[in-house]
């Protein structure tokens, strides 16, 4: 596992400091180089004189004006689509309200007092890629779904500084949460939940107070994101597209302009014009089944949540379609935290990414499908045979290939008891032989990881376009298991 971003930072300021010092000259020949040098302009640490005010004269009984109110000295202001935050000081109480920004937030070395949870259930809404930074950090966690915000929730925190760079916040809500602390978003012409990592690691930075910092922050990172694509040849300019399938049998395309998207077209990987032309600035559309050989590119990832795997290869559509049949497809469940990294993009996130998804990648490019010539058919029996009988299995992935499934409910959760003294009980399908609606596998069983018995078969039916473990065959097996069934 890689060193925590923070601590490569600390390794690459000290570097830099070294060279620093090999190059500099004597101090008494150092000039300052942020003086001002112009009449009455002042500079960075002092401002200009202010010129003083005219006397009231005897001709005028109107009272000279008083002077606006000035920011205090060490104020900043940072201008964005909905108007300029004035920061006084140093932030201490960050609370960030967008779906990522933790990760900037932390990666820059400030835990946050609050952050808003998107998906994933982990403790303090840290991913894997984040845990390092938090710490022991104990941010609170608003679990607020996209426009509902919770000012009271968020006010009573007194916070000095709220973060809304990804949270696709309106006008009004920025009017008020701009009532209760200073608050940056997304600056102007970009569109919501469109900024770059690099942009809106720079533009929190500079929030806290850690420009500099920011900036050798993604100078690190973006060098492992040039590195991962020169390591590739730019994939060869190889197209891609990202689609999740829905319940009505559609799917959502991630458009171009999204920070994913902007990541994995730095890695030479390119968006098709043909489906850029449907998207437009959008950060998502729904594609109709008329349009699906839109995804025959050469690189597709999909979620695969459920049995979504499955009925797609099941379906002839998709099983023909070279994407699919040549198995250039990524399949990602929004459980893996390669799945979240993607969808947050951010400067941890895509740290984590150059680890684990380019290598993804770069075997479909390469070809290395470990199985192209398999039939899809057969794969996706052999997915859901072993979904079934697997212990640990979520009941709500494994009952859609389960004859009578609600019947045979409690019989599961009595088997997945019972499996747990031996580590819990999997099915390893070694070979699948597809006759029609009907497949034949042989597996092995496995207690924990462990192996228990080798080359035993069963079989599998395709009902409705679903691979479908039978009742009888699954209380077979739960009797060679000690557990009652039915």
């Amino acid at each position: 596992m890689k060193r925590p971003l923070t601590l490569r930072l600390v390794a690459l300021i000290a570097a830099l400091a070294l060279i620093a010092a090999a190059c500099g000259g004597d101090d008494d020949d150092a000039t300052t180089a942020g003086a001002s040098t112009g009449s009455g302009s002042g500079s960075a640490s002092e401002p200009a004189e202010e010129p003083e005010a005219e006397p009231a004269t005897e001709e005028s009984d109107q009272p000279a004006e008083e002077p606006a109110e000035a920011p205090a000295a060490d104020a900043l202001t940072i201008s964005h689509k909905f108007g300029d935050a004035v920061i006084e000081g140093t932030p201490e109480r960050v609370i960030t309200i967008g779906f990522s920004e933790q990760d900037p937030v932390l990666a820059l070395g400030v835990v946050p007092i609050a952050v808003r949870e998107w998906f994933g259930g982990y403790d303090h809404a840290a991913w894997p890629w984040a845990q390092d930074e938090l710490g022991s950090g104990t941010p609170e966690v608003f679990d607020m779904v996209y426009g509902e915000l919770s000012y009271e929730a968020i006010a009573v925190l007194t916070p000095d500084l709220i973060v809304a760079t990804h949270a696709g916040i309106t006008q009004e809500e920025y009017d008020i949460l701009a009532e209760i602390a200073p608050t940056i978003a997304e600056p102007a012409e970009t569109a919501s939940f469109g900024m770059a990592w690099q942009d809106q690691t720079r533009m929190i930075g500079e929030a806290l107070g850690l420009s500099d910092e920011a900036d050798q922050a993604v100078t690190l990172v973006q060098a492992a994101v040039l590195d991962a694509a020169r390591a590739n040849d730019d994939f060869g300019g190889a197209t891609f597209a990202w689609a999740n399938p829905t319940e009505s049998g559609t799917f959502w395309v991630v458009g171009q302009s999204t920070p994913p998207m902007q990541f994995l077209q730095e890695l030479g990987l390119v968006y098709p014009d043909e489906i850029a032309e449907i998207v437009g600035d959008l950060d998502s559309f729904e594609m109709s089944a008329e349009q699906f050989a839109l995804l025959d590119v050469d690189v597709l990832i999909v979620r695969a949540d459920g049995n979504a795997q499955e009925l797609m290869m099941a379906e002839p559509l998709f099983a023909q379609m070279p994407v699919m049949a040549e198995n250039r497809v990524i399949w990602l469940e929004s459980t893996d935290p390669i799945y979240g990294a993607l969808s947050f993009s951010t400067i941890l996130s895509i740290d984590y990414l150059v680890d684990e998804l380019v290598p993804l990648i770069a075997s479909v490019v390469a070809g290395d499908d470990g199985g192209a010539d398999e039939d899809p058919a057969a794969a996706a029996a052999a997915e859901a045979f072993r979904l079934v009988y697997d212990s640990a299995a979520a009941w709500e992935d494994k009952a859609p290939h389960l004859e009578n499934a609600d019947a045979l409910q409690a019989s599961n959760e009595a088997y997945m008891a019972g499996a747990d003294g031996v580590g819990g009980i999997g099915l390893e399908p070694t070979n699948v032989v597809v006759e029609g609606d009907t497949a034949t596998v042989t597996y092995n069983v496995l207690f924990g990881e462990n192996p228990a018995y080798s080359d035993l078969t069963r079989t599998i039916s395709l009902v409705d376009g679903v691979w479908v473990v039978s009742e009888a065959d699954y209380c077979d097996f739960l009797a060679s298991a000690r557990t009652p069934c039915g």
